[in-house]
């Protein structure tokens, strides 16, 4: 579903590419760099957070047993697609603009793929919704055979909801950097309420009661309003429908 995501993705930044003036040869290039850089951010990230899972330390390295974790693998690609931007000297939000729905979008379908690796599951539930996993599954070893919240598809649909909004409220956008800082507000809060029902370990428990990814989706929300009033106050340049950004 990872490689799903990114076959999706591709398709559709090239055809939006076009609409800011970019070559796809050029979105091309800059989505193998996203590729890379995310997948070494997503596995980095969980390993790091989940230390005490990896014995011997080499099953780090075991990335189709699943635990990935998608704040890692944004971070890693927003840096990379920073560097390429300078490389390239494109202007980074138009290019964030372009890409931030198909993120999006590719949430939406990985999302899917954890459900069925097993991994991200959610905590106990009575509700209709619950989900028995399998033996030998994650949640059948830490809580038997007993509904889960599937944590996973609550935020497959979040990601596949905000990127129809995304697409929607670009027709109001006005600024660069405007799409991109939506999409920073809108993961935020749904990966915020979805983290209510998904499971942590008590080490990624923080203040509150909220996990370490719930802290971090709050970073995001914060930033991506400052992108949003910072853009509205003229900071980042006009708006991107009537310039061509790039060439």
């Amino acid at each position: 579903m990872l490689a799903f995501s990114f076959m999706v993705g591709m398709w559709l930044a090239t055809r939006r590419g076009r609409r800011y003036g970019l070559p796809a040869e050029t979105i091309v290039d800059i989505i193998f760099g996203i590729l890379v850089s995310s997948i070494i951010g997503v596995r980095l990230f969980y390993v790091f957070t989940h230390l005490g899972e990896f014995h011997p330390w080499y099953r780090a390295f075991f990335i189709w047993d699943g635990g990935l974790t998608l704040y890692g693998g944004i971070a890693t690609a927003t840096l990379a697609v920073w560097w390429m931007c300078r490389k390239r000297k494109i202007p980074f939000l138009v290019l964030a603009d372009i890409l931030a729905p198909t993120v999006m979008l590719g949430i939406g379908f990985t999302r899917i793929g954890c459900f069925l690796a097993g991994c991200c599951h959610g905590q106990p539930t009575d509700c209709s919704c619950g989900v028995v996993f399998p033996d030998g599954s994650p949640a059948d070893r830490l809580y038997g055979a007993i509904a889960v919240h599937p944590s996973q598809l609550y935020a497959s649909l979040g990601g596949f909801l905000a990127f129809g909004l995304l697409l929607l409220m670009e027709k109001w956008s006005r600024f660069r950097g405007a799409t991109f800082g939506r999409f920073l507000t809108l993961y935020g809060i749904m990966r915020f309420l979805v983290d209510f029902t998904r499971y942590y370990h008590p080490d990624q428990v923080m203040m509150f009661g909220w996990s370490n990814n719930q802290w971090i989706s709050i970073g995001l929300m914060i930033a991506g309003t400052i992108v949003l009033v910072w853009g509205a106050a003229g900071k980042f340049g006009g708006d991107w429908k009537s310039e061509n950004s790039h060439g």
